[in-house]
Parts: structure tokens; C-alpha cells; sequence
């Protein structure tokens, strides 16, 4: 909705308002002059009546007194005093409902005219409360499309109801001195007999305006509270902003929460309902209130501290102290209450969150190790290929040195390709981007032909394989081409890392599966001694471009291990490696065929 076409709407808004308020105030003022001439008298022509009054006497009291008139035409006679007085002469000593109208039929149209107006009046102030409430709420909204509810729609709805009652109520009563008033009668057609003195020595017509204001504002009141009542009820917050409202969610939330108990045997809820029955029937007693006392002298003190400390746990978490920990008694079974129970929770979630913590820096750490070893593992072979390049541009491809110059290149090239396509890999493979079809398949058969293509370069290294198999089945659930990457990468670790001369051990067995599902597991374990000292933990082992030095002057690229966990993973199994002191050992854990 624009700004124009919002506007517009507004003005008819007020401009609706304005007119039900208006329409409303005319309606009372017509409704109570027409009640006002409805109710008076016109005596008819040799009509007794008796006169009211009052005198007062030679001291200064007032007596009431009584005597009786009969109407002559325009005049009246009092028989106790025996002369005719004049209209004007008895004036103060009438009552103000008997009135000389000019016709026969002046009061019953002045009593239909004031009628009509006040109809068409009533009707338009019904129309301009119907529009008024269609309106409400339309202009103003939540941000998430709720309607706007200012500080006087969210009163509780009681308050809104009795300020509703006392608004109409009010404008009733100051219609009730306009009934009795009957303002500028002169100029509608009859001569009042009543002083125009009403009380506090006003004038009618000063006392008249008075009320028709009063009245005019009880309607404005009115009408707001009664389209706050109607905006309320479009809100769906009429009953949840009233105190009846609350009072019985409290209680069907109560009801929800030991019914919600008793079906899952809350032993916290029950315990302190049943407590709070309990001393609520002791009270009843003097007996019962002493002990009542007494429990709340003793354990209330205790579980307030209780509470304190929890509480003091629980800042000391929100300011960054992590490490802080709650004291709680404990037993036997644990912690030995609700509270304490609870306060050896908090300590558990702050201890969670404080490794979760840990595990962050040392992600970031670990970022930041990566970037840096991507950076010098491509730098390298990158510096040598165009340093040798410049020497070949400055001696030229006739000089001796270059069939020299030329396979250092080729060397770089290839390990740069090498490199990149172990990026490559460990990429796809982190994300699980490669194709897996998992299959029966002989691990026994492929650790073999893994240590027959692979027997070159380990017997360069004067290494000793010494294959184990206790396998009762060789057969797992794997994929072959991953499986055959996974150790083929963990024999190409044995080569690079492995002590010259020394023993690399192989074993293939069973072991017992944790899982719900499956008949087992097979473990393959590859342990060999590390030429160097192994200077970082093993889990940091598995981390891209991490390796058992951390000069980084050996050739791997610190990307087996990573790859051969991913790959493990994505086959549904368990990579795991472990270092103690020299000794490196590497164990993958395969679901067995069923």
C-alpha cells in the first residue's frame, strides 16, 4: 500500500469517527427532549390539581405547603386564597412537567419529530460503527503481519469492558438533567413553566451544553473502546489480554504440566506438587501449620542457596568462564537432588561447550596450517621449474647442462601434477563426491596385490613386510577401486616415513561390531616404526597436508592419510590411526559381507 492510498484511508477513518460521535450526541439529545416532552402536562380547561411548594416564615424556615388550583383557560385559581393569579405570578410554584403547548397536537409532533431524528441519528451512528470496526487494524501491522496493538489495546480486556459500561452509563445519566431541562423551549413552540434557574444558580441553557459535551465525549470513549474490543478480537488477543484470560491458562498450564508428570513419571513435579498438597493440608491444623514452619525455616534456606550457586554457575558460563564448575553433593546413585542433579548438568553442557570451543581454535588453527602448506607444497616444485626454465633461456637448449635442466623440469612437473591431482582428490573426497558401489569384496586378495605392485619401492627402503591373517572370511563390504586407493595410500606412507631396515606389519582379523545391524567387523592394521620423531598428535595426522615432520622436507604431500579416512568413510567404515612414541599404526575397520 502506498503513502497516498494510506492516507486517504486514514482521513475516511477519522472522518467516520467524527461523524458516529456526532451522530451518537444527537441521538441521546433528540431521544431525551423527545422522553422530556413526552412525559409533560397540559391541564385541560376547569382541571383540579394540587400545587407544591414551599415558603418560608418570619424566622427564616422553610414549610412546605400544599394547595389546590383549577385551570381557567390562561389563568389559574387558588382556592385557599380566593383570587385569580396570573401564569407568570405561579410559575415558581408548579410542577415543571405541566406546560401550556399553543395547539392540541403540538406535543405529539414535537414528540415525533425528536423521535425520527433520533432514529436516523441512531441509525447513522450504527453504520458509522460498523464501518469504524471493518476499518480497525487494517492500517498497521507487526512486522511479521500481526495487527499492531498500541498500549491502550493491550489494557486487560476486564479493565476495557468496565470502562465501557462506565462510559455508556455516563452518557446516560447526562442525558437524564436534559430530560428535566428541556433547553430554548421558547423557540420550539410552548412556554415552559419552570425557573430558569436549574442548580448552582446555571443557567438551563449553560447546564444543557455541559452535558451535551459530556455526552458527546462519553460517546468518543465509548466508541474507542469499543473498536479496541473489536481490533482485540481480530488479533486472537482478546482472551490472552484479559486476567480471566491468564488466570486459566496458569491453571491449564499447571494441569498440562502434572498431567504431562504423571504420564512421564517426572519425578521433579511430582515430588514438589505433592509437597505443596501436602503442607497446604498440614496448614489446616495448628499442628500442621508448625511443621510447616519449620520445613520452610530448614529447607527453603537450603534450597534458596542451592539456587544461588546454580545461579552464579550459570553467569560465570554466560561471561566466557567455561571452566567453572558448579559443587553439588553427590551419593551412591549420583547427585543426591533435583537441584544438584541439575547443576551436574550445566557442568556437563559448559564442559561440552568448552571443547566445543578448543575444537574451534584448533579448526581455525588447522585453516590456517592448510593454506599455508597448500601455499609451500605448490611454491616449491613452481620456483625450481622456473628458476631451471631461466637457466635454459640464458645457456640455451645447446648447452651441456641442459638434458640436466630438463629432467629437473620434468620431475617438478610431474610432482606438481601429482600434487594437484591429490587435491583434487581429497576434495571430492572430503565432500563425498565420488562414486561408490559398494560389493563383496576380498580384502585378503587386494592387500596382496597391493604389496606385490608396490614391492619396488618398499624393498628400496629395506623394509620387511610381515603379512598376518586371522581372517575367518576375507570378504567385506566395500568398494573395490576405493578400498584399493585406501591402501594403497597407507603402503605409500609405509614407504615414504617407514625406518630404513626395518619391520612393517600387516594383520587382517575379526573383530565384534558395536552396530545394530551387520555380523562383525574385519580390521586390517598396518604398523611400521617412523624414521622420524613423531612430533604431533595423531589425530593431526589425518589432517590435509599434516605429516610426521614438521620441517616438511620429506616428498609426500601430507594428503594420504586424509584421503584414505575420507574414502573409509564414504565406504561406511572406520579410519583410525594411533602413535606411540615411534611406533605409527593405521587401522581400517570394514563391515563384513552378511
Amino acid at each position: 500500500m502506498n503513502e497516498n492510498n494510506l492516507n486517504t484511508k486514514r482521513a475516511i477513518d477519522v472522518f467516520v469517527w467524527m461523524l458516529t460521535v456526532i451522530a451518537g450526541t444527537v441521538c441521546s439529545l433528540a431521544g431525551a427532549i423527545a422522553v422530556s416532552i413526552g412525559n409533560m402536562w397540559m391541564p385541560e380547561e376547569g382541571e383540579r390539581f394540587s400545587i407544591y411548594y414551599s415558603e418560608t416564615d418570619e424566622f427564616g424556615n422553610f414549610t412546605d405547603r400544599t394547595v389546590d388550583a383549577i385551570f381557567n383557560g390562561q389563568d389559574f385559581t387558588l382556592n385557599e386564597e380566593g383570587v385569580n393569579l396570573s401564569t407568570s405570578e405561579i410559575v415558581d410554584r408548579i410542577s415543571h412537567w405541566m406546560v401550556l403547548f399553543k395547539s392540541e397536537h403540538q406535543q405529539a409532533d414535537l414528540v415525533e419529530f425528536y423521535a425520527i431524528i433520533a432514529i436516523i441519528a441512531a441509525i447513522v451512528f450504527l453504520a458509522g460503527l460498523t464501518v469504524a470496526c471493518v476499518l480497525t487494524g487494517r492500517f498497521r501491522h507487526e512486522h511479521d503481519g500481526r495487527i499492531y496493538l498500541n498500549w491502550f489495546d493491550r489494557l486487560w480486556s476486564e479493565v476495557q469492558l468496565v470502562l465501557l459500561a462506565g462510559a455508556v452509563g455516563g452518557a446516560v445519566a447526562l442525558a437524564i438533567p436534559i430530560v428535566t431541562l428541556v433547553p430554548y423551549t421558547n423557540r420550539i413552540g410552548f412556554t415552559p413553566l419552570i425557573s430558569n434557574e436549574y442548580v448552582f444558580f446555571m443557567r438551563n441553557e449553560t447546564v444543557a451544553g455541559l452535558c451535551a459535551a459530556g455526552i458527546a465525549v462519553l460517546i468518543l470513549l465509548s466508541l474507542t473502546i469499543g473498536v479496541t474490543l473489536v481490533k482485540k478480537i481480530k488479533a486472537h488477543s482478546f482472551w490472552k489480554k484479559s486476567l480471566t484470560g491468564k488466570f486459566f491458562a496458569a491453571i491449564g498450564r499447571g494441569l498440562s504440566s502434572v498431567a504431562h508428570a504423571v504420564r512421564t513419571s517426572d519425578r521433579f513435579m511430582l515430588k514438589y506438587v505433592g509437597a505443596f498438597i501436602l503442607m497446604m493440608l498440614l496448614a489446616m491444623t495448628w499442628v500442621g501449620a508448625i511443621i510447616d514452619l519449620v520445613v520452610i525455616f530448614v529447607y527453603v534456606p537450603k534450597v534458596v542457596n542451592r539456587y544461588r550457586e546454580i545461579h552464579k554457575g550459570v553467569s560465570e558460563v554466560k561471561a566466557g568462564n567455561l571452566t567453572y564448575k558448579i559443587p553439588y553433593e553427590t551419593d551412591s546413585k549420583g547427585p543426591k537432588s533435583d537441584l544438584d542433579s541439575l547443576a551436574s548438568d550445566i557442568n556437563e553442557i559448559s564442559q561440552a561447550a568448552n571443547l566445543a570451543v578448543q575444537n574451534e581454535l584448533k579448526n581455525q588453527r588447522m585453516k590456517t596450517d592448510l593454506i599455508s602448506n597448500v601455499s609451500h607444497d605448490l611454491k616449491t616444485p613452481l620456483t625450481s621449474m622456473i628458476s631451471y626454465v631461466d637457466l635454459l633461456k640464458t645457456e640455451g637448449l645447446d648447452s651441456e647442462n641442459a638434458p640436466e635442466y630438463l629432467n629437473v623440469i620434468d620431475e617438478k612437473t610431474q610432482r606438481l601434477k601429482i600434487l594437484t591431482e591429490n587435491l583434487f582428490e581429497a576434495a571430492k573426497a572430503s565432500s563425498g563426491n565420488i562414486p561408490c558401489e559398494i560389493a563383496d569384496i576380498d580384502i585378503t586378495e587386494i592387500v596382496n596385490q597391493a604389496i606385490g605392485e608396490m614391492s619396488d619401492r618398499l624393498e628400496g627402503r629395506k623394509l620387511d613386510i610381515i603379512v598376518k591373517n586371522d581372517l575367518s572370511d576375507s570378504t567385506v563390504r566395500a568398494d573395490g577401486k576405493l578400498l584399493w586407493r585406501v591402501i594403497e595410500n597407507l603402503l605409500s606412507n609405509v614407504s615414504k616415513y617407514s625406518l630404513e631396515g626395518s619391520r612393517v606389519y600387516i594383520n587382517l582379523s575379526d573383530v565384534s561390531s558395536n552396530r545394530q545391524m551387520g555380523t562383525g567387523m574385519t580390521l586390517l592394521e598396518v604398523k611400521n616404526i617412523s624414521k622420524d620423531a613423531l612430533n604431533i598428535p595423531a589425530d593431526e595426522l589425518m589432517e590435509r597436508f599434516k605429516r610426521g615432520d614438521e620441517s616438511r622436507n620429506t616428498e609426500g604431500s601430507g594428503l594420504g592419510l586424509a584421503i584414505a579416512k575420507d574414502l573409509t568413510t564414504l565406504m561406511g567404515g572406520i579410519f583410525e590411526i594411533t602413535v606411540d612414541g615411534d611406533l605409527f599404526k593405521a587401522s581400517v575397520m570394514l563391515d563384513k559381507t552378511k
